[in-house]
């Protein structure tokens, strides 16, 4: 009897190893490598992610971050892949991107098709990713564009399966042009990678903010919440003396006011954020918050 009673305590207090887990990769850059005359300019991406960072583990997440010179184009394939092989079904994945971001010239890179109807990838910009194209240098191979990642996504949502969620936040500009008065950093830049000298990035004007992504019965869901649209630049904010990207700020700020996180908080987090950007001071008036799910 009393081997039975032992067991059965045990069996209450030890967690189940195959339950299911909050994982999260944060990936942030403020110190671009100098890249000569097509140098990144430097932003607060380190720092956003130090925000986020303990909300999170607050939340009950294991947190991985990358940041600076981790954030290369290899380390953030790396860390995606081993992300996917952690997942297990049922696991809530919080993935954050807050960095540069830029347009690629669809099909400059090897292996993926071209299928963008404005002739343009968007991409995320890793630390060691450079700004121009150029035949006999730099041809784009570090920049994390749109198709590849969402090869990671479409696999990482197979492997949560349907009684899990993934949640994206990406916090970078696919097309910016310079800050506006009051406000000294922009996460992008409006020319395009291209195999041209030069392509100015001038997609045609739309109205949509609001997507829906692929579903099946296999896959998880996922929301997506994004800095702005495609055309549109992603300026930073300022509270009290300090810059902040403008997505992450939001996200930090719902985060420390929501009691819990789950899958069940997708439409909680989503209004939320949302209600957030809305309060003065909070959002640039210049770009346009993106929902995808």
């Amino acid at each position: 009897m009393k081997h039975l009673v032992l067991i059965l305590t045990l069996f209450l207090v030890l967690p189940l190893t195959g339950s299911a887990k909050k994982r999260a990769l944060l990936v942030g850059i403020s110190k671009y490598r100098a890249n000569g005359r097509a140098a990144w300019v430097n932003i607060h991406g380190k720092e956003d992610v130090d925000s986020l960072a303990p909300a999170l583990t607050n939340k009950g997440f294991l947190v991985t971050t990358l940041v600076n010179d981790q954030a290369t184009y290899q380390g953030i394939v790396t860390s995606l892949k081993g992300l996917i092989s952690d997942t297990k079904k049922g696991d809530i994945v919080f993935i954050h991107f807050s960095c540069h971001g830029q347009p690629v010239e669809d099909g400059l890179l090897k292996g993926y098709p071209k299928d963008e109807k404005d002739g343009y990838d968007e991409a995320i910009v890793p630390i060691d990713a450079g700004k121009e194209y150029s035949p006999n240098g730099y041809k784009g191979e570090k920049h994390l564009i749109d198709d590849e990642l969402n090869g990671y996504i479409k696999s990482l949502r197979t492997k949560i399966g349907p009684k899990g969620m993934l949640y994206i936040t990406i916090d970078a500009c696919h097309a910016g042009e310079s800050s506006r008065k009051g406000i000294e950093t922009v996460r992008g830049t409006n020319e395009a990678l291209t195999s041209q000298a030069s392509t100015k990035y001038n997609p045609p004007r739309d109205t949509i903010r609001h997507y829906n992504v692929e579903k099946a019965p296999n896959l998880s869901p996922v929301l997506f919440i994004e800095a702005c649209k495609a055309r549109e630049r992603n300026t930073e904010i300022r509270i009290k003396g300090k810059e902040f990207g403008s997505l992450s700020y939001n996200i930090w700020h719902t985060l420390n006011q929501m009691s819990s996180f789950d899958k069940k908080s997708k439409d909680k987090f989503k209004a939320n954020v949302e209600a957030s950007t809305k309060v003065k001071g909070h959002w640039p008036r210049t770009q346009t918050l993106v929902i995808e799910e």
